[in-house]
């Protein structure tokens, strides 16, 4: 599809935004940029008509309406999300994940595995640079982590081997209740061909509801019970299985420290990665040598015999609670900062390991008052306190744990900020380290 000659408003110039705006221009289209920060019009070309100010612009003088994900917008029939803009002009076929926990690892696991196999593949959308900027790209593959932001509106964007991860309560601020936020993730199944592949958590209640009405064909995955097709726990092994016969047997104590990968993650990568063309044994070996990525159950460094766990990227109950729960030591957990109006109460019932819970942050009164008398409790204002406290009352063996449950934007402009001043902190404690 061109929109060449055609008058497009583009709205929000993040990163998605700045792209739209190119790939527009390269196009012909007459552009208009609106955002409500003035600063960043200083970045458009000439060409491009920036509008700055209170209210959006009236949408009748142009015919299409590009959407940032950032950018929330009401429905209306002249919007395009920047994944549908880029969507006709993307070179190979595309991968998609979506779910609330463990997207960013898993689209990267996916795409390693890929590459592993020798296949050309960016990885874009809400992780790495946004569709727009790949449509460009030599490219055997594609795989994009999208967000409920992204996937809301999306008509156009095909997704020949979409996985589904799980649903927990998350942005409800702008989507209102979890069946809303749930419908706009399901998106992803209603946008892929008959010949596409869904991989889905067979464990969880609402992946299993969108894979009953998805028109492309369905494989599962499960920590809980053997799929006889998809990708499962044996013993302690990981098992791909297709038509009943095992493909691929993975030893757990082979495999990457458990601590940085959530096991669950690896099943749906194996899965999504054969079903997209990944050599057998080049999923065994991302999947034995993966490390993971920043902020995300990340051991930052020993000290002392304590270990410093940055999982930074925890922004909401549901991740801190699977954080918890995968440490295997004694822990003093630190949670805190922006509330995203989600209930803390679950945490409360995974407490058996913790320790002390220092809790910092405009949160740490409603996260105080919802763990109750479950654990010892400390309150105190940053996150700076908090690793002091936690290195005073540390013992030999413990984990300090960084899981906030929260956004980082009352102290913090980015979850990623949040766990480099983790990080930094625990380095400069005293006493013997490693890293």
């Amino acid at each position: 599809m061109s929109y060449a000659g055609q008058n497009i408003l583009v709205l929000g110039l993040g990163r998605s935004g700045m792209a739209a705006v190119q790939l527009l221009r390269r196009q012909g289209a007459a552009v208009s940029a609106y955002d409500r920060d003035r600063n960043r019009l200083d970045a458009l070309e000439p060409a491009v008509e920036g509008l700055s100010g209170a209210e959006l612009p009236a949408f009748d003088r142009f015919e299409r309406v590009v959407t940032s994900p950032g950018f929330p917008v009401p429905p209306h029939p002249k919007l395009v999300p920047e994944i549908d803009l880029a969507a006709p002009h993307l070179r190979a076929p595309l991968i998609g994940v979506t779910g609330t926990n463990g997207k960013s690892t898993t689209a990267v696991l996916i795409a390693a595995m890929l590459r592993q196999s020798g296949l050309t593949v960016p990885v874009g959308g809400n992780l790495g640079e946004p569709l727009c900027r790949l449509v460009d790209e030599p490219a055997d593959r594609v795989v994009a982590e999208l967000s409920s932001f992204q996937l809301e509106h999306a008509r156009e964007l095909r997704v020949h081997v979409g996985v589904l991860l799980n649903l927990a309560p998350d942005h409800l601020d702008r989507h209102g209740t979890l069946e809303a936020y749930g419908a706009a993730k399901a998106r992803i199944a209603e946008l892929q061909p008959q010949d596409g592949s869904l991989i889905f958590n067979a464990d969880d209640t609402w992946a299993r509801s969108v894979a009953e009405g998805a028109v492309a064909r369905t494989l599962g995955f499960s920590q809980q019970s053997k799929l006889s097709h998809g990708a499962s726990i044996d013993g302690k092994d990981l098992v791909l299985y297709e038509s009943g016969q095992e493909l691929l047997r993975l030893a757990a104590d082979a495999l990457a420290p458990a601590c940085r990968v959530p096991v669950t993650n690896t099943l749906a990568a194996m899965l999504a990665a054969h079903a997209a063309g990944a050599e057998l044994e080049a999923i065994r070996s991302v999947s034995e040598s993966f490390e993971g990525l920043p902020h995300r159950a990340q051991l930052v460094c020993t000290r002392a015999r304590v270990r410093y766990v940055d999982d930074s990227k925890a922004t909401n109950p549901a991740a801190a609670a699977l954080s918890l729960a995968s440490q295997p030591s004694p822990t003093l957990w630190l949670a805190g900062g922006r509330s995203k109006g989600l209930d803390f109460g679950p945490l409360a019932e995974i407490l058996g390991n913790v320790r002390a819970a220092i809790l910092f942050g405009e949160a740490a009164p409603e996260l105080a008052g919802a763990l109750g008398d479950r654990t010892t409790i400390a309150r105190v204002g940053s996150l700076d306190e908090a690793v002091a406290l936690a290195a005073q009352r540390a013992r030999p063996g413990d984990t300090v744990l960084l899981a906030p449950a929260c956004s980082s934007f009352d102290q913090f402009p980015s979850f990623e900020a949040r766990g480099r001043r983790f990080a930094e902190l625990a380095r400069a404690l005293p006493g013997e380290i490693a890293c």
